[in-house]
């Protein structure tokens, strides 16, 4: 089934085969990260507000949960942006945990966690995995270029207070950027604050995917190295995913751009979802089509191509503290 509100299941490298659903439409966002996969934050969103039904969210996902039940290891509320900006995740989530009695997770930038309805959303969710990736305000502002209004210090408040409150497990994710949090200091710092959330696991990872902004690469290996001696616990996801996307034989193509919207396909990724039932050389002229007709964009990152779903401009800016 393809819909606007749930992809995959996709390997994931946390979550085994994930199937993620989106609460909000594509990019909105109160972060603009430079390592983004999904490109840049055109219009920051400051305001929770309902972007899609709940009805209808719930009922596609419960579509997907009949027919692949079976292969689906977690449900993670995830989408084109932050999740937590929908003010009617925790009805989502209270809907899909009528019928599946699986694992779910919560995929975030830990932006809003101050606000104490996202606190109370969060404790449908197993699991709540949000990004830690910055022990000061500068390297915060370099790293997300949040809202102005979002400061470094009102993020960590609003994660300490999930971490007090909250039953389920906290899964933290620190990215890692060269010359930007790659530092003895910066990762000091962050290993620092990393102590007041206090999370029940810590993965490490790096852009494995055209970033938002080509210069925000992966760290040397001697600054890997070191990032594992001030992190010993931590979880190496440094390396891509690998494992089979879901596969729909009616509408590949179709599907290849729900999935594509989210989580950018490599070349090999791509080939593989088409050429089963397309054969290579259809697979290839599929792909040609697509980026021809502005549904695909391909974008060359370390040497490996990937195709992506382009992001449409939006009108004006909401207030960007970014440092550039």
């Amino acid at each position: 089934m393809i819909s606007q509100y749930v992809f995959g299941p996709v390997p994931s490298r946390r979550f085994g085969r994930s199937l993620g659903v989106n609460p909000l439409p594509r990019k909105t966002c109160n972060y603009s990260c430079i390592y983004c996969q999904l490109g840049r934050t055109q219009r920051l969103q400051r305001e929770r507000k309902v972007f899609f039904p709940t009805d209808l969210v719930v009922e596609d996902v419960r579509k997907v949960v009949e027919d692949e039940g079976d292969g689906i290891d977690y449900i993670t509320f995830m989408g084109d942006g932050e999740p937590t900006l929908a003010a009617n995740l925790g009805e989502m989530a209270e809907g899909v945990r009528t019928f599946w009695k699986g694992k779910m997770a919560l995929i975030t930038n830990g932006s809003l966690f101050h606000d104490e309805d996202v606190r109370r959303a969060a404790m449908f969710f197993d699991v709540v995995s949000p990004t830690i990736s910055a022990g000061d305000e500068r390297t915060f502002r370099q790293m997300h270029r949040p809202l102005r209004s979002l400061t470094f210090d009102k993020v960590m408040e609003g994660l300490e207070k999930l971490r007090k409150e909250y039953s389920g497990e906290i899964w933290a994710e620190l990215m890692l950027v060269e010359g930007v949090n790659d530092s003895l200091a910066s990762l000091l710092n962050i290993r620092k604050v990393l102590r007041d959330v206090s999370p029940d696991r810590l993965y490490v990872g790096v852009p494995t995917r055209p970033p938002a902004e080509s210069w925000a690469l992966p760290p040397s290996r001697s600054s890997l190295r070191q990032v594992f001696d001030v992190f010993p616990e931590a979880i190496d996801m440094t390396e891509p995913e690998e494992g089979p996307f879901l596969r729909n034989e009616e509408e590949r193509e179709a599907e290849l751009i729900e999935i594509a919207k989210n989580h950018p396909l490599r070349e090999d990724q791509a080939f593989e979802l088409l050429s089963l039932s397309l054969g290579l050389e259809g697979a290839r002229d599929s792909i040609l089509r697509m980026v021809q007709e502005g549904r695909l964009v391909s974008v060359d990152y370390g040497g490996t191509t990937f195709y992506r779903v382009p992001i449409e401009r939006k009108e004006g800016n909401e207030e960007n503290g970014a440092i550039d």
